[in-house]
């Protein structure tokens, strides 16, 4: 079939026929996926009733509180929704929502293109650049960590919304991409590509598409991982300038420009508003690649965080800190302009002190920090200050967690910084006769457990289980065996870890602390009448498929909540070895917290 379009230049009417049209779509659009958003907002009280009647129901007997079919039904579908999607070469084309949904929502957007277009070349063209455009105040919105109604309507996390901003930020590249190159081509037919290339509407095209290709490709993971700091000052230096490269590249995107640098412009300023700078300790484990970072918050601030368990923030580093002998100041210029999320560990409260803990890596930020806690003697105080913006997460809207019978907690290395406040606020808040409560953590050396095991006494107290020994903690060291001295050593180190976890119950009078060896693994039990929590130390990797079906296949425990913070590999395990009993019906509830590995 010959190609349809024409170069058609037309007089005053035929220009404004194509002005409205491209005008009207631009708006419908523009406004559709807000008619979605608010069709699933109206949804949720039907969800929400079917929810509650489930819950009432655990008070039948196990055989006969099985999940409804509907919802069973529901819970496979959207189990199958959140599987990846991979090459045979391991390369992770994203989750099947996202392809499934992102592929909808680009067969829309190119059907507003196409459609109504007749043979007009340059009304087909323009519509790719202005539907495109209109996407970026909605692509803008996605990216807001403040100002975000879609997480707020979701009721999600904005880490959560961040993949829709991934991928509705390929389709607007993909969509402008098509406008330039058809405006390419235009200029090559006719013969005038390099007098274009010097007047200021093309030439502001070509550097919007420019820029826009370069924010695509460092969002890549590979180059993403390669360098943090590019990505994130390249995402940066774009976002605030294709606003006002579109400005002046052409009038009639001007009302979307505006509404983008306005959420850009509002975000930033929430943001710059709700951040601190406060005073803070810097050190270094001495057997153990660990950063441990103390901060002194205003008591407004460390009470949010206290609310928050499991929360993290974004930690920056002043070009110029407090005057003093001591103070932090960054030995890279673009580095004040750096922001790295970190999972907040421990919160006291009363002392209004919050711990991250992290892992010294090859990136800016923690080479930074372990330099400056190296550039004082042993002796002398590694105090300085840090820039706090948070705090964010998605535990702010976790479910209440009495309402499941059991509850598996997984982490991997510092990925406990996530895991051990969710841990520590079960224990608190959750009785040990309604949640059966597991906590599997792996680590490469037991050394780390004291780094990334820190106290919070912003709790009145810390209850644990009774005698049937429904809440204990599986430690995997997945480093070198050590002799039986360093076994005996490291177990007295988990000793201390777990006394340091219940000494703030005042109500807890530890009066026998047993240590019992078999093989390879060894028991520690602390128990005070009919108080008992378990700890399993053992060596080698977890068998995450055996510790799975081993919670599973206890067929009293019908809502189960899994919790899971680690490398990718394990988060992808994880959700393999929870497939099958998903596909067998149970009510399953399913958190992946991605960390920086």
């Amino acid at each position: 079939m010959a190609w349809p379009y024409q170069f058609i230049h037309g007089d005053v009417a035929v220009r404004h026929a194509r002005r409205v049209s491209l005008d009207r779509y631009a708006l419908y659009v523009q406004v559709s996926p807000w008619v979605l958003i608010l069709a699933f907002v109206l949804v949720r009280p039907v969800r929400y009733a079917i929810r509650k009647w489930i819950t009432r129901s655990k008070a039948k007997p196990p055989e006969d509180s099985a999940t409804p079919w509907v919802m069973a039904t529901l819970n496979r579908v959207g189990w199958w929704l959140g599987n990846p999607v991979e090459l045979l070469d391991g390369w992770n084309l994203g989750r099947r929502d996202e392809l499934i949904f992102g592929g909808v929502w680009m067969a829309w957007l190119l059907f507003s293109c196409v459609n109504e277009t007749g043979h007009d070349y340059f009304l087909l063209t323009k519509k790719f650049g202005i539907i495109g455009t209109s996407q970026l105040p909605l692509q803008y919105l996605l990216a807001s960590k403040r100002v975000n109604p879609v997480a707020f309507a979701f009721r999600v996390s904005h880490e959560e919304i961040n993949r829709w901003h991934r991928a509705l930020g390929w389709i607007c590249y993909f969509l402008i991409l098509l406008h330039g190159a058809f405006y390419l081509n235009y200029y090559i037919q006719v013969g005038g590509l390099t007098a274009a290339l010097f007047r200021p509407v093309p030439a502001l095209g070509v550097l919007g598409l420019l820029g826009m290709t370069l924010l695509s490709t460092t969002t890549l993971g590979v180059l993403r991982r390669y360098s943090y700091r590019i990505f994130y000052l390249t995402h940066l230096v774009v976002a605030l300038s294709l606003p006002v490269v579109i400005w002046f590249h052409v009038p009639h995107g001007r009302v979307y420009m505006a509404e983008s640098f306005l959420v850009l412009l509002v975000d930033i300023s929430v943001r710059r508003f709700a951040s601190v700078k406060c005073p803070a300790t810097i050190e270094t484990a001495p057997n153990a690649n660990i950063i441990s970072v103390k901060i002194t918050l205003p008591p407004a601030k460390i009470s949010q965080f206290a609310s928050h368990p499991a929360s993290y923030l974004y930690l920056s580093i002043p070009s110029r800190s407090h005057p003093g002998r001591h103070c932090l100041s960054s030995p890279n210029p673009l580095l004040a302009l750096t922001e790295n999320p970190f999972t907040v560990a421990a919160v006291n409260e009363e002392a209004r002190e919050l711990t991250l803990i992290a892992r010294r890596m090859k990136g800016p930020m923690t080479k930074t920090l372990t330099k400056l806690a190296s550039l004082h003697a042993p002796d002398s105080p590694r105090s300085g200050t840090l820039g706090i913006d948070g705090p964010y997460g998605a535990a702010v809207y976790f479910p209440q967690w009495a309402t499941f019978d059991t509850v598996l907690l997984i982490a991997g290395g510092v990925g406990a910084t996530f895991v051990v406040p969710l841990y520590q606020q079960i224990l608190r808040e959750v009785p040990a006769a309604t949640t059966r409560v597991e906590f599997v953590w792996a680590v490469g050396d037991v050394s780390e457990t004291a780094c990334m095991w820190p106290r919070s006494t912003s709790a009145e107290g810390t209850t644990v289980s009774d005698g049937s020994d429904e809440r204990k903690i599986r430690l995997f060291i997945t480093g070198s065996k050590k002799e039986d001295s360093s076994s005996t050593s490291s177990s007295s180190r988990v000793s201390q870890e777990l006394e340091g976890l219940l000494e703030d119950d005042d109500d807890l009078e530890m009066t026998q602390l047993d240590l019992e060896k078999s093989g390879d693994s060894s028991r520690l039990l602390v128990a005070d009448r009919n108080i008992k929590t378990g700890v399993e130390e053992q060596y080698g990797r977890p068998d995450l498929q055996k510790i799975v079906d081993g919670v599973f296949s206890q067929s009293r425990y019908h809502r189960v909540a899994v919790v899971v913070c680690g490398p990718p590999q394990m988060a992808r395990d994880v959700r393999m070895a929870m497939g099958d009993w998903v596909r067998k019906g149970r009510d399953v509830w399913f958190h992946s917290e991605g960390f920086g590995w």
